[in-house]
């Protein structure tokens, strides 16, 4: 005669049932949808660049540095981060109960994909929030400029905008290059869902472009004429470097300053800021100015097209691609599971 169940095994079993029940994942997925939408909601109406300023940096940093400072509008991400933590748990015991349990039964096996997958591209998500970093870098046109915080430097080849047919701006082409120490190390086309990629170096596609200031020639004491381009540092015979701080186009405003123009900076040999002077040629912005003991003279803006690109570093990139294929292939073998394609259990070995 069988022994009754315990209390705490019949306890336990049931909570191992609720955590590796199919409904279980699905509940957290659609509360996690739930707390998405009504956050973005939130956020759009309270703060129309919350993405942006959260796309700045990485994940963990902004949740670390950022998030705090604009709770309770960020409380919802937490919500999200918890409810993401919950599922991936949820898709781990599910994992851990196919191989105890289900690991005979070959239609299974999608499932079993499916949630490697899942995790997989999770893990890459965490690797890359916690240990990577993202520059922006504005390029002209056939021009290189250096990545902050990176020893690399993009070359913008060409971009070229493609149009819908009554004119409305589609998506951007641009040829880029990615090199190293003056070496060319990866290059080609990229566009929307199709970034540069070079180990774990990703090149988004540009968040903006178009034809505007990119630099300009300036007369400078003791230097004569010098050429600064967005990206790229002038060295003086003293060592002191001069580069572009910032720009604005054309119609642009900050505070009281106008565009078009640009932020000119002057840095010691040891890269610390000695001084920085906003030049302009709009009647009433100043055209002149002294740093550090150099007269600096705006002769010309140098305009070009640019395009304004993304680079991150992202350990993690390949754990997300590799768990995206075997996320799709879970997903199709469940289907041919489901049409019967795949037989419903393999045959026990002798």
């Amino acid at each position: 005669m069988a022994s009754p169940e315990k209390p705490l095994e019949k306890s336990l079993d049931l909570i191992w049932r609720v955590a590796t029940s199919p409904v279980t994942f699905v509940v957290l997925t659609i509360l996690w949808c739930i707390d998405l939408a009504a956050g973005s909601i939130a956020a759009y109406f309270n703060d129309p660049q919350f993405w942006i300023k959260m796309d700045s940096y990485p994940f963990n940093l902004w949740l670390e540095q950022v998030a705090p400072k604009t709770f309770p509008l960020s409380l919802w991400v937490y919500i999200l981060v918890a409810l993401s933590y919950l599922m991936i748990i949820s898709l781990l015991l599910c994992t851990i109960n196919w191989f105890m349990r289900r690991r005979k039964r070959l239609k299974g096996l999608g499932e079993f994909l499916v949630h490697l997958g899942f995790l997989l591209i999770f893990a890459g998500f965490v690797l890359g929030s916690a240990l990577g970093s993202r520059s922006q870098v504005n390029v002209p046109q056939g021009q290189t400029a250096k990545v902050p915080g990176m020893e690399l430097d993009l070359k913008l080849e060409n971009l070229s905008v493609v149009r819908s047919p009554e004119g409305r701006p589609l998506d951007t082409i641009s040829s880029v290059g990615l090199f190293q120490d003056g070496v060319r190390v990866a290059g080609g086309k990229i566009r929307t869902n199709h970034p540069l990629i070079w180990g774990k170096t990703v090149v988004y596609p540009p968040e903006d472009y178009g034809a505007g200031v990119v630099g300009g020639v300036l007369g400078a004491s003791g230097a004569g004429a010098v050429r600064l381009i967005s990206g790229r540092a002038v060295t003086l015979a003293d060592d002191r470097t001069l580069e572009v701080g910032g720009i604005l186009q054309r119609g642009e405003r900050r505070g009281n300053v106008l565009g078009p123009g640009m932020l000119v900076v002057m840095k010691n040999q040891a890269g610390r800021t000695m001084g920085s002077a906003y030049l302009s040629p709009v009647p009433g912005m100043p055209d002149k100015a002294d740093i550090a003991g150099v007269r600096l003279t705006l002769g010309q803006l140098t305009e070009s097209t640019y395009g304004l690109f993304r680079v991150h570093h992202d350990p993690g990139i390949w754990l997300v691609i590799i768990g995206s294929v075997i996320l799709f292939l879970g997903t199709f073998w469940a289907l041919a599971g489901y049409l019967g394609i795949v037989p419903g259990a393999a045959k026990p070995q002798e």
